[in-house]
C-alpha cells in the first residue's frame, strides 16, 4: 500500500472517529432520546444522533440487549428496603399532618379569642312613617301679589323680605333659610307665611317639637295655607311620637278634597304606633 493510499484512509478513519456533532452524549441520554422521553437538551442530542454514526449503532446495540432479570434474592431485598422506606416516610408524613393541624388549630383559636367581636344586636324594626315628608311649595297668596303689583307700601316690603328669606329654603339650606325665617316672624307675627316655612324647615332639620310649635302658629294665623299646615303639622306629630294627633290631623285632611286627601287617608287607616 502507497504512502497516498494510507494517508487517505487514515483521514477517513479519523473522519469516522471525530464526527462533525462534537462530543458524544452518555449512553443513558442517548436512550432517552430515541426512546422519545422529554428532558433538557433532548433535541441536541437528537441531532447528536442524527449525524453521529457511532452513537446511532450505540443506541441501536443498546436497544436490542435484553436486560437480565433478578434473582428471587435480590428482589426480596429490593422489596424489604423499599417497604422500610416507605414506612419511615409514612411516619414522616404523619407527623408533619399532625403538626401542621396542631399550628393551624393554635392560630384559629387564637386569632378567634383576639379579633371576635361581640356578636350584633338583632335589628330592631323600624317604624316607616305614612306621613311622606318633602319640601313643601313656596306658595302666595294671589291677593298679595295683587298688592304687590299696586305698590301696596308695607305689603310690597313684606313680600320682598319674605322672597329674601325663602331663598336659602329654595336651595335646600333649612339651617340658614330657619334663621331668616325666625327674624321675619318677629318683624311680622300676624303673618302665617313665614311661621309655616319656619315650621316646615325645622321639620326637615329633626326639630320636631319645635316644629310643631311654628306650625300651631302659623295655622292660628289664618290664610290659605290651612291644608299644608294640617299636613306638615300632622307629619311632625308623627315624628314627635304623638300619633292620636298625627292622625286626628290626617283625619281632618281625609274629609277634605285637598292634594292630602289620599296620603292622608292612608295614614288614617294604618296600625295605630305602639
Amino acid at each position: 500500500m502507497s504512502n497516498a493510499e494510507f494517508d487517505s484512509e487514515e483521514q477517513e478513519f479519523r473522519r469516522d472517529l471525530d464526527p462533525p456533532a462534537g462530543v458524544c452524549p452518555k449512553a443513558d441520554l442517548l436512550m432517552a432520546a430515541r426512546s422519545g422521553i422529554a428532558f433538557e437538551g433532548a433535541e441536541d442530542v437528537a441531532r447528536h444522533l442524527a449525524v453521529c454514526p457511532f452513537c446511532r449503532q450505540l443506541s441501536i446495540d443498546l436497544a436490542q440487549y435484553e436486560v437480565p432479570g433478578v434473582s428471587e434474592a435480590e428482589d426480596r431485598r429490593i422489596r424489604a428496603r423499599w417497604q422500610t422506606a416507605r414506612r419511615g416516610r409514612l411516619r414522616l408524613w404523619r407527623w408533619a399532618a399532625a403538626a401542621v393541624a396542631v399550628i393551624v388549630t393554635g392560630a384559629v383559636f387564637l386569632r378567634s379569642m383576639r379579633y371576635s367581636a361581640p356578636a350584633p344586636a338583632p335589628a330592631v324594626p323600624q317604624r316607616v312613617s305614612p306621613f311622606t315628608l318633602a319640601k313643601a311649595p313656596i306658595k302666595i297668596p294671589a291677593t298679595a301679589i295683587l298688592t304687590y303689583r299696586g305698590a301696596g307700601g308695607d305689603n310690597k316690603e313684606y313680600l320682598t323680605e319674605l322672597a329674601a328669606a325663602l331663598e336659602p329654603y329654595d336651595k335646600d339650606d333649612y339651617a340658614e333659610a330657619a334663621g331668616r325665617l325666625e327674624r321675619l316672624v318677629q318683624k311680622y307675627p300676624d303673618r302665617a307665611d313665614p311661621a309655616f316655612y319656619l315650621g316646615v324647615c325645622r321639620l326637615l332639620l329633626n326639630r320636631n317639637e319645635a316644629a310643631i310649635e311654628s306650625l300651631r302658629a302659623a295655622r292660628l294665623r289664618g290664610g290659605v295655607l290651612s291644608d299644608d299646615i294640617s299636613w306638615y303639622l300632622a307629619a311632625a306629630y308623627d315624628r314627635a311620637g304623638r300619633s292620636a294627633e298625627a292622625r286626628r290631623e290626617a283625619a281632618r285632611l281625609c274629609r277634605g278634597t285637598s292634594e292630602y286627601k289620599a296620603g292622608a287617608c292612608y295614614a288614617v287607616n294604618q296600625p295605630a304606633a305602639r
